[in-house]
């Protein structure tokens, strides 16, 4: 029983810690959006844990925490997202800035995650 608790709860610390690390880059991304657009490699490390992030020109930020060293992997993972994101922003019903809820976007992007990441 132990067990299964000490490992529910370190995933748990783990994903906080995950939102920690995106949320701080986030002080990096800010300053480097305007001067720039699309890939932007690594923008952050803790540990062995890379942020990568992707602006559209639109200034919307994707953010990828990984340890993975794939660059070429990480970007086409990104632009095949930035296609479905556009596909999604074009739908009328979808109101712009509002959480993508789609089964279908999410499904898509595990996916693309599974095939470049």
């Amino acid at each position: 029983m132990r067990t299964q608790f000490t490992s529910s709860r370190r995933k748990e610390d783990q994903a906080y810690q995950h939102q920690f690390i995106l949320h701080a880059a986030l002080d990096v991304v800010q300053d480097l959006a305007w001067a720039t657009s699309l890939f932007l490699k690594s923008v952050d490390r803790f540990n062995d844990l890379v942020v990568s992030v992707y602006i559209t020109a639109g200034h919307t930020r994707f953010m990828l925490l990984h340890d993975s060293r794939s660059e070429d992997g990480i970007k086409s993972f990104f632009q095949e997202v930035h296609e479905l994101y556009i596909k999604i922003f074009l739908n009328p019903l979808y109101l712009p800035g509002s959480r993508i809820t789609s089964s279908h976007f999410n499904t898509k992007v595990r996916a693309l995650a599974r095939k470049y990441l």
